[in-house]
């Protein structure tokens, strides 16, 4: 068999047993979206500085939750983490794309997922699942049993991971149960963000390096975007998948807030550009080396980043071609051997690069370049039998656990059989619990997939049909090493514009190339198996496509269990009952004096009869249940002929806790956890700002706050819980126009709103979220003179934090009225 699928790879096409022709199809296709419900004080993941050990960053208060053990508790929500689903079919073939708002995946939920997914549909799914994520480093972690990240993201918890194998489950099987005949396109444009207005590079320690003859060197950010358009049989879009990289950092590390960050909140902006919900999912690229931009500060930044982004993206997917000819759809997946025997790098026959055998006492020669400034080989330097981490830092961070070796990048580097111990003591695991070598270290699980041929707009804006090539990484791509995956596929395979998503199926840290690695810095920081293991699994990735995928016959792409998935060991259980809270449903008037509020914000309990536009804040607090089995939802709700229905925003979707509008948070009290009577409380809250399309354009009316959620009853002995529900209504209020300001200039009117003290909404993307904001877009100027009515349509100029409308208003004037486009107003007596 293994004969067979070698020659394969050399142009061959043999057959098997139950080796069928791949049928080309009409392509089909599914979508759907659900929000994760992970409980609230489960801690966030992404930064080692949560960890009570190391600074217990983002610390709010003594509070105690059954979800952590060495990390510090999420607090609330600045918006909820969501999972998306994209169900392919073509010839009886699927693949299922699921993205959900986590820090990074974990192959055991591939494995569970498809399992479960085989069970209710009766398919074969084995390597046909995707599970990639959308890095926020505001998200939950405590979903992967991989114990070496236990230090980016807290111990294992066996219930947020099969709460979010459920949703992640019941997510696909929505898509599924409504795929229909599809048209689908592709669209590449390179340098769309030309001006940094999105992303950057954040990474200075490669700007000398050259390794392309026809690139200069420092490659910079990754200048290639991604569109995949799906519409469905009537022509209107169904699903629009984007592809680009970018951290999810804006909230920094002090933040508890949990938050889809700058990938969430790009999705978000983009949706509410389509008048339908649309399912929008971002799909990272080379976002290792790539920090978001923006200006602004806090929750506005995020929103700030994704208007920026949802102009750009839009034009693109507005001239992206789709087809429903027939397509052919194959995907593959393995999971590859991993130590310092299995990894090398050939690129094709051009290098010999391997690691020397591990010897216990070896003396490294500590000579890293040849002549000629490459990479000599075997390297010697790297001498550890289950690998190492922490590199790329001149000093170690535990100086006891180095491999012993002076010359730089390897000179910090941790052996990881020391590391295990550290890590066992910060979170409470019995000495040795951590198995030499580390499970998840033995493999690392990579999926491909070829679709195609696809209707195509080139770089250089030509239309051709093309075969579109995915390959599913396991860890935080950086930008040189995407564009050698491209390089890879089109050298090796003949194949162009190939997509790389990171933060899938698995996790290996980051992923550089080797002469990028040996540079140093934070990104070579975080791998276990040093400077080849990322381009390993690379070369293993396009030898994969090339045998498997790089022909027209269905075969199974692990026929004898050779690269089958991680195995990981059983977790011993710990059960937390919730609490019984008694008063749950009851509305507070008062805040209590122990209530946690984000942003240091002023609690205010008490409705206006009216609000404005843009400036509005309502408030509510009320007893909840335990956030074991209450994830409440907020929804605005809208006074229509008599009767309160949910508001909606531009994309027809409720207006909720899932979105920047409404905040939320909860605070036990007691705050030690197993305190008897202990309650809890839930506060959330709504500015009148509108969507990212009408900011100030929201829809006058009359408004209230309504939650709905549920308590713990008892009786249980696990998850999920017997539950009762419960819902409360906030006081109505009225939401009225914004009150512009303005101010006479030489040549006109300078026009302007102010953002409120408590402010978190971005209001404009020129502005300042608590300061001045421009009126964009045309405006109606009227003044009297002589008892006469002057009325002009002016368009203002952006000036500053404010907007210019050049007129000429007499001096004989006594007033002046200005109205914008949403019927704002504002009156300046001159």
């Amino acid at each position: 068999m293994f004969l067979a699928l070698a020659l394969l790879g050399c142009g061959s096409t043999p057959e098997g047993p139950n080796w069928e022709p791949i049928e080309m199809t009409r392509p089909l296709a599914g979508a759907a979206e659900s929000s994760l419900d992970i409980p609230l004080g489960t801690p966030l993941a992404g930064y080692t500085g949560r960890c009570r050990y190391v600074g217990g960053s983002s610390n709010q208060d003594d509070r105690e939750s059954p979800y952590t053990t060495s990390f510090v508790e999420s607090t609330g929500q600045q918006t909820r983490p969501r999972i998306k689903a994209i169900w392919l079919e073509a010839g009886g073939e699927s693949t299922v794309i699921l993205k959900a708002d986590f820090i990074y995946s974990f192959d055991g939920i591939v494995s569970e997922i498809t399992e479960r997914l085989e069970a209710e549909t009766g398919l074969d799914l084995y390597g046909k699942v995707v599970f990639a994520t959308s890095h926020s480093h505001s998200s939950w972690g405590t979903f992967s049993g991989d114990q070496g990240f236990y230090l980016g993201g807290d111990r294992f918890n066996d219930e947020v991971f099969e709460r979010t194998v459920a949703t992640a489950t019941d997510t696909a099987l929505m898509a599924y149960a409504d795929l229909e005949e599809v048209s689908i396109g592709v669209n590449w444009v390179r340098d769309w963000d030309l001006n940094d207005t999105v992303y950057k590079d954040r990474r200075d320690d490669n700007d000398e390096l050259a390794f392309w003859d026809d690139v200069e060197p420092g490659y910079g950010k990754d200048p290639w975007l991604g569109v995949v358009r799906i519409d469905d049989s009537l022509g209107q879009p169904l699903a629009a998948m984007f592809h680009f990289g970018i951290h999810g950092t804006v909230l920094g590390q002090g933040s508890s807030m949990v938050s889809t960050d700058a990938p969430g909140h790009i999705e978000l902006a983009l949706e509410d550009h389509f008048t339908s919900d649309v399912v929008v999912m971002h799909l990272q690229g080379a976002g290792g080396d790539a920090a978001p931009t923006g200006g602004h500060s806090d929750y506005a930044r995020l929103e700030g980043v994704g208007e920026s982004a949802s102009g750009l993206l839009l034009s693109a997917w507005e001239a992206t071609p789709t087809s429903n000819a027939p397509i052919r759809l194959e995907s593959a997946s393995r999971h590859f051997p991993q130590s310092l025997e299995d990894i090398s790098v050939t690129r094709g026959g051009a290098v010999d690069l391997y690691y020397k055998s591990y010897e216990q006492y070896y003396v490294a020669d500590e000579e890293i370049y040849d002549a000629d400034g490459k990479l000599l080989s075997p390297i010697d330097e790297f001498n550890a039998q289950y690998g190492a981490t922490f590199c790329g830092a001149e000093i170690p961070m535990i100086p006891a656990a180095s491999i012993g070796v002076e010359v730089f990048p390897y000179t910090a580097c941790t052996d990881f059989s020391t590391l295990a111990t550290v890590i066992e003591g910060f979170f409470d695991l019995e000495p040795g619990a951590i198995p030499l070598p580390l499970p998840s270290s033995e493999k690392a699980g990579v999926l491909a997939t070829r679709i195609g041929p696809l209707i195509t707009s080139g770089g250089d804006g030509e239309i051709v049909e093309q075969e579109l090539i995915a390959g599913f990484f396991p860890g935080e791509p950086t930008s040189m090493f995407v564009e050698q995956w491209r390089r890879s596929v089109s050298s090796e395979l003949g194949w162009e514009q190939a997509m790389l998503v990171g933060y899938s199926q698995d996790h290996e840290g980051y992923l550089l190339i080797p002469e990028d690695w040996m540079l140093g810095g934070y990104e070579s920081n975080i791998n276990i198996w040093g400077p080849l293991q990322a381009e390993y699994l690379l070369e293993e990735t396009v030898s994969m496509i090339d045998s498997v995928l790089g022909n027209d016959l269905r075969e199974p792409a692990d026929p004898d269990g050779r690269w089958s998935p991680t195995v990981y060991p059983e977790v011993e259980v710990d059960v937390h009952t919730p609490d019984a809270t008694v008063l749950a449903g009851t509305i507070l008037n008062e805040p209590p004096d122990y209530l946690w509020l984000p942003l240091d914000l002023t609690p205010d309990l008490v409705t206006p009869s009216s609000v404005e536009r843009g400036t509005g804040i309502i408030q509510i607090a009320w007893h909840g249940g335990d956030p074991a089995v209450d994830t409440p939802r907020v929804v605005l709700e809208r006074l229509v002929d008599d009767e309160w229905t949910e508001a909606l925003g531009p994309s027809g979707r409720p207006i909720t806790d899932l979105t920047p509008a409404i905040l939320v948070s909860h605070t036990p009290y007691p705050l030690e956890y197993g305190s008897p009577d202990r309650q809890h409380v839930w506060w959330a809250s709504w500015q009148s700002v509108g969507g990212f399309v009408d900011r100030l354009g929201m829809d006058l009316g009359t408004y209230r706050l309504a939650v709905s959620g549920q308590y713990y009853e008892s009786g249980d002995t696990g998850w999920p819980w017997q539950v009762a529900p419960y819902s409360l209504e906030g006081d109505e209020f009225e939401l009225n126009p914004a009150t512009i300001s303005i101010a006479e200039t030489s040549d006109g009117l300078e026009l302007w709103m102010e953002g409120p003290e408590n402010g978190w909404r971005l209001i404009d993307i020129n502005g300042d979220h608590r300061g001045e904001n421009g009126i964009f877009g045309d405006v109606t100027i009227e003044f009297e003179v002589d008892s006469t009515i002057f009325v002009e349509t002016v368009e203002t100029t952006v000036s500053g934090n404010k907007s210019h409308a050049l007129i000429e208003i007499p001096g004989s004037a006594t007033s002046v009225f200005v109205v914008d486009q949403y019927g704002n107003r504002g009156e300046l007596s001159l």
